[in-house]
């Protein structure tokens, strides 16, 4: 079912990420991953730079490199798992390039640690793969497909930490859910059973597909297009969806946040 925007009273959380930065923030990178945690905006971009954000206070906590990270972080999703002493849980990050590595990385306010490295590799997975968390089941999901062809979200259960190297194999799939509505992914989130994919490169094909992933039908499709920007990150907080957008000017990028019982 495609719903207009316009139904869903969409709501600017940030118009403009340059009214939160001091002068001595640099930009450096696209606009990539996106995750909450209380008040808090963990914004990702392309080659691993991190901004937190408060979102109350409508200005940036912090600015760094991530450590050993200097991926795409096409998407990231916080866990329920919160290492002693640090202020966020336990942050899953997408590499989405090259090994296509989930990071899971301790982050606090002045730095980052990798804590442990997951892969899956099949034939089906050729091209630039996404990771999603389902922290409230603690499940977790390999999102890919050939180019061109169809995408998939796999399922497995979330590794335990006693390891800082796991290999997924096809044996761990607990379900494969075929994804044949998202053309071009643009991250993820997992909640409530259903699956949230923002999609779309190019003018006229932004969309948020919602799929409901016992079935593995899309029940709602919305249109993202006269907002008239690519989608990157998703998460969702309390009743509301959380998109941020990536625009040409870097300064400019901005989130929105529409109606989670809409839907």
């Amino acid at each position: 079912m495609l719903m207009p925007l316009g139904l869903f009273a969409q709501q600017p959380v940030m118009e403009r990420l340059s009214l939160w930065l001091p002068d001595t923030v640099q930009l450096h990178g696209s606009l990539q991953g996106m995750a909450l945690h209380r008040q808090y905006i963990v914004l990702l971009r392309h080659g691993g730079q991190c901004l937190i954000l408060n979102r109350h206070r409508h200005r940036t906590v912090a600015s760094f490199q991530l450590v050993d990270n200097q991926t795409h972080c096409n998407n990231a999703s916080f866990s329920t798992l919160r290492p002693y002493g640090s202020p966020f849980p336990l942050l899953y990050i997408s590499s989405c390039y090259g090994d296509k590595a989930c990071l899971v990385t301790r982050l606090s306010h002045t730095g980052s640690s990798i804590v442990q490295r997951i892969f899956y590799h099949t034939d089906l997975f050729p091209v630039a793969q996404d990771w999603c968390l389902d922290p409230d089941s603690n499940y977790l999901y390999a999102y890919g497909g050939r180019k061109g062809g169809p995408m998939y979200l796999k399922k497995f259960r979330l590794p335990a930490l006693s390891d800082s190297l796991v290999r997924l194999t096809d044996s761990d799939v607990l379900q494969t859910i075929p994804v044949n509505c998202v053309k071009v992914a643009q991250g993820s989130k997992i909640k409530n059973g259903l699956a949230f994919l923002p999609d779309g490169d190019s003018p006229g094909n932004y969309w948020l597909h919602i799929i409901h992933l016992a079935s593995g039908r899309e029940i709602q499709t919305i249109d993202l297009n006269p907002i008239g920007l690519e989608p990157e990150g998703i998460d969702i907080q309390g009743r509301w969806i959380y998109v941020s957008f990536n625009t040409l000017d870097p300064g400019g990028n901005k989130i929105y946040r529409f109606p989670l019982n809409n839907n």
